[in-house]
């Protein structure tokens, strides 16, 4: 992530340039300025005459610069933050599906949401918020140098003891700022999961013990950040002390200088107006400087989220299915439960055949659909595609192979063409075909804008069924040798279920293996065969 963020250097770097002109060139105006002051109480006018041009011409740049920082400052953050979420979501896509498929979703919604909240804050915008704070702390500093130069050791000092007590409190805020990230990826996993229930909810008059569990997750997090928030109140109170001390010191000096007339009046407001500005600065810095340094932490929670940890070598490529998958003396359990799901399978399921798999809830059909789709590997025995262990095919050749319906579809808010395409570039008569195929020829010649009709909401403006036949066109078009349904038919009408589990068996050159506990007496003699497993049993 580091090397991504380090891309938007360059745009980092030219916004702090336009900075330090900005900051530049407004304490030389200002300078000049009170400069002209003691032009002024001297009387004299020549001096006054020949300056003023220059601190005008200074003060009406002043206005372009400005601009041309926020524009700028802004676009190094745009830059930064997009640099940062597109490797994310590249990352997290290049995650093995066995690996993601084990993990909880929820830590990596909040990973998009809080944690680049966190780190826009306290990292993008605090790199740049350092760097002007900075520059303005140098820019008083040297209004101060041209009256005293003893006043830069002064503030180099204040600079070293404000990064000293950051430094000191990062390592506490930086464990803290780890604990609630880790809050807010079980607070974001609750709410995912509660509003997926919603229907549950209700029903069953769960919302009191929901609104509890709510209210206890919320008031943690709210706990950790108001700690957090009493630790940078303490660092801010340390820091400021620090630089109120040494503004009294520095108003004592010149107090001191101005009652002997070592300071012209003019040399006393650019020292009074050098404190002022150093003193924004230092707030600044007492704020951003900690909340910088727990950035690391941070970003090594989410790089660690984004690695693989499996190290298994696929090394058989196939580009097509030929003769037949072959499950031998095939078991399985799950890593954390010794318990047997199942137990010796022995099953062959020849191309092109059509296959129907039932069995009682728990009985192993949706383990099985798992090792079909190469999500989990077999505990025991092994799994052999045209001969090959299925373990040992890479997955683009063998995903490239298979296409699954499932009892939840999801479309795009785009084209129905974009639906079915996926995107692709596709001749119109292949297209044609795969709609006629799917049975949805006259459900689209009855839309006025046809293939170009939007699907909104994830097909909230189309049937069940027409949604599920959109998923068959997919799969005809991605030339998938092998078709896995999954509970295809659960959410739908039995006519139109039956309509659909038609269409599918009458597709030729597909292999179709379809888990459900749904049976129409009229189509389960289409099947070459109907296996019914339950663990180690199956007919």
């Amino acid at each position: 992530m580091l090397k991504k963020l380090f891309r938007a250097f360059p745009f980092l770097l030219g916004s702090l340039v336009v900075t330090l002109l900005l900051v530049g060139l407004d304490a030389v105006v200002t300078r000049k300025m009170l400069g002209m002051l003691d032009f002024a109480l001297a009387g004299d006018l020549a001096s006054l005459k020949k300056e003023t041009p220059y601190l005008l011409a200074g003060a009406v740049l002043l206005v372009p610069l400005g601009i041309l920082e926020a524009m700028t400052s802004n676009f190094y953050k745009k830059k930064s933050n997009l640099n940062i979420k597109n490797y994310y979501i590249t990352r997290v896509f290049a995650k093995n599906i066995r690996e993601f498929q084990k993990e909880n979703n929820g830590k990596y919604l909040s990973s998009m949401t809080n944690d680049f909240n966190t780190l826009e804050i306290n990292l993008l915008t605090g790199i740049y918020t350092v760097g002007r704070a900075l520059m303005n702390f140098l820019a008083g500093m040297w209004l101060l140098s041209t009256v005293d130069l003893r006043m830069i050791l002064l503030a180099v000092v204040i600079i070293l003891i404000n990064l000293g007590i950051s430094a000191i409190t990062a390592k506490p805020l930086k464990k803290n700022y780890k604990e609630r990230s880790d809050l807010f990826d079980g607070y974001t996993s609750y709410i995912k999961e509660v509003l997926s229930a919603f229907h549950i909810v209700k029903n069953y008059n769960l919302q009191d013990k929901v609104t509890a569990d709510y209210y206890h997750k919320s008031d943690e997090i709210q706990n950790k950040g108001f700690l957090i928030e009493k630790m940078m109140s303490f660092v801010n109170a340390s820091q400021n002390f620090v630089m109120s001390s040494s503004f009294y010191g520095i108003l004592c000096g010149i107090g001191y200088m101005a009652v002997t007339g070592k300071i012209s009046a003019g040399g006393l407001i650019v020292i009074m107006e050098g404190i002022n500005r150093m003193t924004f600065p230092i707030f600044e810095l007492a704020e951003s400087l900690p909340k910088l340094f727990t950035s690391g932490d941070l970003i090594d929670k989410i790089e660690d989220s984004l690695k693989n940890t499996e190290t298994y070598e696929e090394t058989v490529s196939l580009e097509e299915f030929k003769e037949e998958i072959r499950f031998e003396e095939v078991g399985f359990h799950y890593e954390d439960d010794e318990r047997q799901i199942l137990r010796e399978i022995n099953l062959d399921f020849r191309k092109n055949g059509k296959y129907l798999v039932v069995g009682p809830s728990g009985g192993g059909k949706s383990t099985m659909l798992r090792l079909f789709r190469k999500y989990v590997n077999p505990t025991q025995g092994k799994i052999l595609i045209d001969g090959h262990n299925l373990m040992d095919v890479k997955k683009e050749d063998y995903f490239g192979l298979i296409a699954n319906i499932e009892q939840q579809v999801f479309l795009f808010e785009d084209t129905i063409r974009n639906n079915i395409t996926l995107y692709k570039e596709l001749g119109e008569n292949e297209i044609q075909k795969a709609i006629k195929d799917a049975g949805l020829k006259e459900f689209i010649e009855g839309l006025p804008q046809g293939l170009d009709t939007v699907i909104y909401d994830n097909g909230k403006n189309i049937s069940g069924g027409e949604r599920s036949r959109i998923v068959i066109a997919r799969a005809l078009l991605s030339k998938a040798r092998i078709l896995l349904m999954d509970e295809a038919f659960a959410s739908l009408d039995m006519e139109r279920a039956r309509e659909i589990e038609k269409t599918i068996l009458n597709l030729q050159d597909i292999t179709v293996i379809n888990v459900s506990h749904v049976i129409f007496k009229d189509t389960r003699e289409c099947y070459d065969k109907v296996i019914t497993i339950k663990g180690t049993a199956f007919t």
